[in-house]
């Protein structure tokens, strides 16, 4: 079991998926299932049970009509003297003595007078159920009889078995005028009537009347197991009116028995229902056979659906192999996006194209670096042959006492040194600084007595990282366009404000200006971190600055006409970068 865990399921999830799926289905059907054929069994138990009830109550019915009748032939003879008399005469007397009584009587009168017989034939002639009437004396001996329906009645004496189709009904005989009991009369029911009341029903189960002397007076079959009766003769025997027994085994192997007790007669009525009476085993296998294959086309689907799944993800499986092995070519082609599995394989493409795109492109960049590089190595004849001819040129300035000329072939000579060696992509504010200088003090030199520049810098942050060419280009701009030609008083300052993670550098100059218009133009051009590749001014600083360090750095510009311009040049305190100049 375990090995077929392994093999199968343990890391295949559309195996589980199934496994899991397919074993709901089964359970949930199969509840479903009992939970069904359990309530179409009780609810045609419940219609066998309403239908024994009806049958029941329309033989109680009947009984109910005997013991009128009954009531209304004693009523009839308790009224009638002569009919006493004779009663009287019958049970006090031998037959040979009640015989001669009766030629007597109708040798006076000569007619037919009113006697039992005939009271008897009248009242009882439309009963057909009426087998005979058995006159008693006071003892409960027998005297005579009354035959009404002789061949039945002669059948039955004749059939003991015939005898538990049969209900007596007893009545005391009264003296008018005494109101003592002379003798009993016995009237016998022919119970096979009833059979009419169960065949005109859709009686399935069985029924069984047992009398208050715990005999059993009907059955609806002669069928029945002996077990059955006499599980019904048992519990008739007890006082309960309305009991239920196997009412929760019924369903295993024991037929429902329901004992109602008619609390008028003193009868018991058994309902006798098995399984086979309802015919639910024939309805349950049906249901059971539906069932199984409501399953196997689940199943089926389910299975289908799923193998499509997993076909399609070992696809993709076999596809990020190549991937994993480097072949960027492999692609899934999927047009639509039908599930996620087809949303994913879209997007691994995706991913693929994007990775072969980058990989080439930095491949190519890295290619042009080198060759970016052997071209510099290559170039670094040319800078050296110009640093060598120009310091060559600023001794013959000094040879010559020039030292002025000399100074300025030197600072050229240095920052031309400056822009061309640094392998590092940051420079610290000192080296900045120098350049600076430099430039100043060439531009000094050119508008001789007309700038003046301050560096007003702590030493604490001369070496805080900045880009390269940060500083230079701004002081070119206040230069080339601040600068009042006119005037002996131009002055450019440089300095630093911080706080505690940033520093802010400041390059003020007094010259002309910028108009509001232009500075609100500049503003919004520095907001918008406009790219001008082919400038190092202004906008290519700012651009740098925020791509370097982030969006809230960068330039901010200040200015009032004739009254000068502060640029405000803002960056990250760095300084364990290292780097060449």
């Amino acid at each position: 079991m375990i090995e077929l865990y392994r093999k199968y399921i343990k890391n295949k999830i559309f195996n589980k998926m199934l496994l899991i799926y397919s074993s709901i289905t089964i359970i949930a059907i199969f509840l479903l299932t009992a939970v069904f054929i359990s309530y179409y069994v009780d609810n045609e138990l419940q219609n066998e049970l309403n239908i024994h009830s009806e049958v029941i109550f329309n033989i109680e019915k009947r009984f109910e009509e005997q013991d009128n009748i009954s009531n209304s032939v004693i009523n009839g003879i308790n009224t009638q003297p002569k009919i006493i008399d004779e009663i009287l005469k019958l049970t006090t007397s031998t037959y040979e003595e009640y015989l001669s009584y009766k030629l007597d009587n109708f040798s006076i009168t000569n007619t037919k007078q009113l006697d039992l017989k005939y009271l008897l034939d009248t009242m009882l002639s439309n009963r057909n159920d009426v087998l005979a009437v058995v006159i008693n004396d006071k003892n409960k001996e027998y005297k005579n009889e009354i035959v009404l329906n002789y061949d039945k009645w002669y059948d039955i004496k004749n059939d003991p078995e015939a005898v538990k189709y049969i209900r007596k009904i007893t009545r005391p005989i009264k003296n008018v005028d005494t109101m003592y009991t002379i003798g009993y009369i016995d009237i016998y029911f022919d119970l096979k009537h009833l059979n009419k009341i169960v065949d005109n029903s859709n009686l399935k189960g069985n029924l069984i009347i047992v009398d208050e002397n715990k005999h059993i007076i009907f059955t609806s079959s002669k069928e029945l197991a002996q077990k059955d009766i006499d599980k019904v003769k048992e519990y008739g025997m007890k006082n309960s009116r309305n009991e239920f027994v196997h009412r929760e085994e019924f369903k295993l192997k024991y037929p429902l028995i329901n004992i109602k007790e008619d609390a008028q007669t003193g009868f018991k009525y058994g309902s006798i229902i098995t399984e086979k009476d309802l015919g639910t085993s024939k309805m349950s296998s049906k249901i059971l056979y539906i069932s199984l294959i409501c399953i196997i086309l689940i199943l089926f689907v389910t299975y289908t659906v799923i193998s499509g799944y997993s076909n399609k993800l070992k696809k993709m499986m076999k596809g990020i192999e190549k991937i994993k092995d480097g072949d960027l070519d492999t692609r899934f082609n999927i047009e639509d996006e039908d599930d996620e599995l087809d949303m994913i394989a879209i997007r691994i493409d995706e991913m693929s194209e994007s990775l072969q795109y980058n990989i080439n492109k930095n491949y190519i960049a890295e290619v042009k670096q080198k060759q970016a590089e052997l071209n510099a190595l290559q170039s670094q004849i040319n800078p050296h042959f110009l640093y060598n001819t120009l310091e060559v040129i600023r001794m013959c300035a000094l040879a010559s006492k020039n030292r002025e000329v000399a100074q300025m072939i030197y600072n050229l000579a240095s920052m031309f040194r400056y822009s061309t060696y640094n392998n590092g992509s940051l420079v610290t504010l000192n080296d900045e600084i120098k350049h600076c200088k430099m430039y100043l003090d060439l531009c000094s030199t050119r508008y001789k007595g007309m700038l003046e520049y301050k560096i007003d810098i702590d030493n604490l942050y001369t070496q805080c990282l900045l880009p390269k060419f940060t500083l230079q280009p701004i002081l070119e701009n206040s230069i080339n366009h601040g600068l009042k030609k006119d005037s002996y008083e131009n002055v450019i300052k440089i300095e630093l404000t911080c706080n505690e993670s940033d520093i802010e550098i400041l390059i003020k100059d007094n010259g002309h200006g910028i108009s509001r218009d232009k500075l609100e133009y500049l503003r919004k051009d520095l907001e918008k971190n406009l790219q001008k590749t082919s400038s190092i001014g202004l906008m290519n600083i700012n651009n740098r600055l925020k791509l370097k360090f982030g969006e809230i750095y960068g330039l901010g510009i200040d200015s009032e006409i004739n009254e000068g311009t502060t640029v405000k040049i803002k960056i990250p305190i760095l300084r364990d970068e290292v780097k060449n100049v």
